[in-house]
């Protein structure tokens, strides 16, 4: 048991430590690092106007949640006061005998059902949306985070493209003295050999 233990801990800490080691700068073509880092950026740019996009979205579709429930109270409250209308409604239509009252009771009956019908009916229609619209925020939410991630990988790409860049730059800047120091010293055999 205690030796799956240790080969359990070892794979995993082999594991962290591999994915956790930031990859040595090497010598890189100078322009084209540079051309890669242009490109990265201008990724990161299209991701952040993208998610900046997206919070818009949510910010726009929360605003129209809370309206969504807002309507859904008042509307419910109206829903009581139609109920408790109705209800005294059909007790005077059962003690009414006039057959004109009895008609005009019949009609704000008949009209304060529709009126209950279409409340219940737009109601279920900004639930749908309410649900429709946390989807989306849902869904914006991932992909701004995924832009994040993504816009992360891309600025420490740049980093190391940068520090690849200089060390390049460094190393030439070596390498030409190395070269400069060796054409002095040839000129200074020439000038020597041309002597007579």
């Amino acid at each position: 048991m205690k030796l799956l233990f240790s080969v359990l801990s070892l794979i995993c800490f082999g594991a962290v430590s591999l994915f956790s080691q930031t990859p040595t700068p090497h010598y890189v073509i100078i322009d084209d690092a540079r051309d890669e880092i242009a490109l990265l950026n201008s990724r990161n740019d299209e991701m952040e106007l993208n998610s900046t996009v997206l919070e818009e979205e949510n910010r726009t579709l929360e605003a129209a949640i809370i309206r969504s429930e807002e309507f859904i109270v008042q509307a419910d409250a109206m829903i009581d006061q139609l109920s408790a209308s109705a209800g005294e409604l059909y007790t005077l239509m059962q003690t009414v005998n006039d057959p004109v009252t009895k008609r005009d009771l019949q009609e704000r009956m008949d009209a304060n059902r529709q009126s209950r019908y279409d409340l219940e009916n737009r109601k279920r229609r900004e639930n749908e949306a309410i649900n429709q619209a946390r989807e989306q925020i849902e869904n914006n939410r991932k992909k701004i985070a995924v832009n994040r991630v993504r816009g992360n990988a891309n600025d420490q790409r740049v980093e190391f493209l940068q520090a690849c860049i200089d060390l390049s730059i460094n190393e030439n800047r070596d390498v030409g003295s190395v070269l400069d120091n060796a054409d002095r010293v040839r000129q200074e055999v020439e000038r020597l050999l041309s002597q007579n």
